[in-house]
C-alpha cells in the first residue's frame, strides 16, 4: 500500500520503496539516491514527506545526498534549506550534519572554508544552529580543538545540547580540565544522543592528564547506545583505554571486535584501527620485556 504525502501527489514508487527501506550497503544506497532525486519534480515531494514520520528517516538520507553532492558555492546553503524545510531537532541536526561533515571531508571539501567565521554568527535560530553544527563538525575531523573553541565562545547561540558538546570537546581535546564540568553538564541533558557520546568521547581521547580521564571514558562507553558493543568507533576508543590501562588481553579482543564490525568503504578508519591493533601488541610486548628484565636477578 502507497502512502500518501499530506497536500501533494503520491511519492514515485521508486523514491517510496527507498525511503521505506535504503539498500544497505553505502555505494549501492548512494547510487540510487542520485537516480532518484535526479527524477524531474521530486524534491518538493520529498520536502512535503519527510513530515510523514514513517518517511522521514528514508527522505533525510535521501536529502544527505542531495547536499553532499551539491556544487561547493551552494553546499551550505542546501544544508540550510533541509534543515528549515524539515524543521529538525538538536539531535536530527547533529545526525544529519555529522554524516554531511565526514562525507565532505572524505570527498577533500573544505566546509570550514566555506562557513566565514562570522556567517556562523548570523541568521535565523535553524541558519546560526545548521552553520555552528557543521563548522564545528568540520573543526573536529581536522582535530583544530582551538579554532572550534574560538568559534564557539563567539557564538552567540542558540546554545543546543549538541553545540555545547563541541565546546566540551575542544576544551577536552586541549587537556583543560574546564571541560569536564562542561561534559557533566552536557551529559545531564543529552538524553545518550549518541553523537553527543561520539563528540565527548573524541574529546577526551584526545586529552592528556586529565584528573579520571579513564575512568570518565569507561562511563560513557557504558552508556546504553554504547552496551550491545555494536559501535565500531566506540570500539576503537575503549580499546585504546584498556591499552593505557595495560589490560592488553581485553584491549585486543576489542580492537578485533571493531574490525570486524566496521563497514566497508572508509580505509582512513580502517588504518585507525589497524595501527591500534599494533599498539596493542606493542604495548603488550614492550612490558613483558620491561617486567621480564625486572625479575631477572642482578650478578653478584
Amino acid at each position: 500500500m502507497t502512502v500518501a504525502v499530506p497536500t501533494s501527489s503520491v511519492l514515485p514508487e521508486g523514491v517510496l520503496a527507498f525511503v521505506r527501506h535504503p539498500p544497505a550497503a553505502r555505494l549501492a544506497r548512494l547510487a540510487q539516491a542520485r537516480q532518484l532525486l535526479s527524477e524531474p519534480g521530486v524534491l518538493p515531494l520529498l520536502e512535503e514527506a519527510v513530515h510523514v514520520p514513517q518517511l522521514r528517516p528514508g527522505v533525510l538520507a535521501l536529502a544527505q545526498v542531495d547536499v553532499c553532492d551539491a556544487p561547493d558555492m551552494v553546499f551550505t546553503a542546501r544544508a540550510e534549506h533541509w534543515m528549515r524545510v524539515a524543521r529538525t531537532t538538536w539531535q536530527e541536526s547533529a545526525a544529519f550534519l555529522a554524516d554531511v561533515a565526514w562525507q565532505a571531508r572524505r570527498d577533500g571539501r573544505r566546509v570550514s572554508e566555506e562557513i566565514p567565521r562570522g556567517a556562523a554568527l548570523a541568521g535565523d535560530a535553524v541558519t546560526a544552529r545548521t552553520r555552528i553544527h557543521l563548522l564545528g563538525l568540520a573543526l573536529r575531523y581536522d582535530f583544530r580543538r582551538v579554532a572550534l573553541e574560538e568559534v564557539l565562545r563567539a557564538h552567540r547561540g542558540p546554545w543546543d545540547v549538541f553545540s555545547r558538546a563541541l565546546f566540551a570537546f575542544a576544551l577536552l581535546g586541549q587537556s583543560n580540565p574546564q571541560g569536564l564540568q562542561v561534559m557533566e553538564d552536557v551529559l545531564a541533558d543529552a538524553d545518550d544522543d549518541v553523537k553527543v557520546l561520539h563528540t565527548l568521547l573524541h574529546g577526551l581521547w584526545l586529552g592528556d592528564g586529565l584528573p579520571q580521564r579513564h575512568q570518565h571514558m569507561l562511563g560513557i562507553l557504558s552508556r546504553p547506545p554504547f552496551r550491545g558493543r555494536t559501535d565500531a568507533v566506540a570500539l576503537f576508543r575503549e580499546a585504546g583505554v584498556l591499552r593505557e590501562m595495560r589490560c592488553f588481553g581485553e584491549a585486543l579482543a576489542t580492537i578485533d571486535r571493531a574490525l570486524e564490525l566496521l563497514p566497508p568503504g572508509d580505509p582512513g578508519v580502517h588504518d585507525d584501527l589497524v595501527r591500534e591493533r599494533a599498539l596493542v601488541l606493542l604495548a603488550r610486548d614492550a612490558c613483558a620485556l620491561t617486567d621480564g628484565a625486572s625479575q631477572v636477578p642482578a650478578s653478584g
